[in-house]
């Protein structure tokens, strides 16, 4: 018998061999409860839509320098002493640091912080798109972090502005984190 003959017969018996274990255990390679498995509903919805924006949050690294933490001390400094406009030119400044942290906390906060803004200048439902912006972000990346603390905090974010579905979302995206996921997976 010559090596190539060896390696065929070889080759032919470990094929027959995974037939023997596959049609044997056929059963065990299928999802036990399919319906359990595949999200219908709002939850569907919510999941699509989130994958969908998280194609459009910049994905990368977390590398927090502390930069929005500044930027957010001279709002809240500006704040005090009732100058909004320049809050509002230092919390600009605050989120461009915080995109470019990749965290959601950093997000959280800049949000946070545009709600104040709002509330000192007397519009408080005006800063709710920015910082709905701001939440949204940081649930992506909470998400992509695999962060339930950031997908839980997110979603307080959300139910404070009084967004229900989106608190939702942020709710039913924590319970689409897979197991084992780090209850901190933060910056």
């Amino acid at each position: 018998m010559t090596f190539k003959q060896y390696a065929l017969m070889v080759a032919v018996g470990f094929l027959g061999l995974c037939t023997i274990g596959l049609l044997a255990h056929r059963d065990a390679l299928t999802i036990p409860n399919p319906e359990r498995a595949a999200l219908t509903g709002a939850r569907a919805v919510a999941h699509a839509e989130l994958e969908r924006l998280e194609s459009v949050v910049p994905a990368g690294r977390v590398r927090d320098d502390g930069l929005w933490k500044a930027h957010l001390h001279v709002v809240e400094t500006e704040l005090a002493a009732g100058h909004v406009d320049v809050a509002v030119r230092a919390w600009h400044d605050a989120y461009a640091a915080a995109l470019e942290s990749r965290g959601w906390e950093s997000m959280i906060a800049v949000g946070d912080a545009f709600m104040k803004i709002g509330h000192a200048a007397g519009t408080p439902n005006g800063a709710r798109m920015n910082a709905r912006e701001a939440y949204l972000t940081a649930l992506i990346r909470a998400r992509r972090n695999r962060s339930v603390d950031g997908a839980l905090r997110s979603g307080e974010a959300f139910a404070g502005l009084g967004i229900a579905p989106s608190s939702s979302r942020a709710s039913t995206s924590r319970r689409s984190l897979p197991p084992g996921t780090n209850r901190r997976n933060s910056e």
